[in-house]
């Protein structure tokens, strides 16, 4: 086995779907937060999703590799590198993120990490320096089989009402409460949280 294994990750996932960042509809983001649902100090592994995934996309072909490498000592945190080999110009796109798992329940959720910094720039740093440098996460709910990674992005209106209506704090749709409030939010919220399903298959 490589040093570095690349799996899909959910974070880059439904955040990456679409052919462009500028293209991204309301509910392509994950619940956009600035505080983790847990701590991701104590981070662990979830060695279900490592691999390689692939989904068409508007006709488009996209891979998820989701691995575990190490990016920030032994911070448990995992990689994730979306590729689109189009024909159009550019002819490869290639997205990567860092990010960590989370358990609610029998529930799944990744965070997606958006840094102030390259993650070229984190290798070798120290968690304490790693968490230090993330602007916000993009929380998305997701669940694995043999064959299929499934990842539901946030429906943007439901945060943006919760936030307007006083029933979590936060700025447009970006939520700024504690972990707590966070979690009371999300599983208060049940399924009218979270968008259309976004299914990778395995690459075998």
């Amino acid at each position: 086995m490589s040093q570095r294994r690349f799996a899909l990750s959910l974070m880059a996932l439904a955040i990456l779907m679409l052919p462009g960042f500028g293209m991204r509809a309301e509910a392509d983001y994950g619940v956009e937060s600035k505080r983790p649902l847990s701590d991701p100090g104590k981070a662990k592994i979830d060695e279900r999703p490592l691999g390689t995934w692939r989904a068409t996309i508007q006709n488009k072909p996209y891979y998820l590799h989701v691995g575990t490498g190490n990016i920030v000592g032994k911070s448990n945190w995992m990689e994730l590198v979306l590729v689109n080999s189009g024909e159009e110009k550019p002819a490869f796109y290639l997205h990567h993120k860092i990010g960590f798992a989370s358990t609610l329940g029998d529930q799944r959720f990744f965070h997606v990490a958006n840094l102030s910094v390259l993650v070229s720039q984190l290798r070798g740093s120290k968690t304490e320096d790693l968490k230090s440098a993330v602007e916000r996460y993009d929380i998305l709910k997701y669940d694995v089989t043999e064959d299929h990674l499934d990842v539901w992005p946030a429906d943007q209106k439901v945060v943006r009402a919760a936030i307007e209506t006083g029933k979590i704090k936060g700025t447009g749709a970006t939520i700024d409460d504690t972990p707590e409030a966070l979690i009371r939010f999300i599983e208060s919220s049940g399924a009218t949280l979270w968008g259309n399903k976004i299914r990778y298959t395995r690459v075998k």
